[in-house]
């Protein structure tokens, strides 16, 4: 299994218009190519002594793929092209092997793992 995970930093008032990006006209592009499994968007917490001095929120967004990346590079690259308009930053992008994954449920129970 591969992932993906591409870090950028937005400003408040930009991460809503951001995850509307991602979530209407990024993954549904994912989702049509072959090997996609999933993502994850994640967002750091700002503490108390930075909100005023630096409010930007960092996010890391990771997609999850079957086999190898190679079919999803050029959405990928239009997704960073839209993260740079939308956030006005630019993103860091890293591949990762997934080697050992797995969720449980709220009550405790496994829902998925990986291998």
């Amino acid at each position: 299994m591969k992932s993906r995970q591409l870090t950028f930093y937005a400003e408040p008032a930009a991460v809503e218009s951001t995850m509307a990006t991602i979530t209407n006209d990024v993954i549904p592009r994912f989702v049509d190519l072959p090997h996609f499994l999933g993502y994850v968007v994640l967002q750091t917490e700002v503490s108390p002594a930075h909100q005023e001095t630096n409010p930007r929120r960092e996010l890391t967004v990771m997609s999850f793929w079957s086999d190898g990346l190679g079919g999803s590079e050029s959405t990928s690259k239009e997704f960073i092209a839209e993260v740079h308009r939308v956030a006005g930053t630019n993103p860091v992008r890293k591949s990762f092997d997934l080697l050992k994954a797995m969720w449980r449920d709220s009550e405790g129970d496994e829902v998925a793992h990986f291998p």
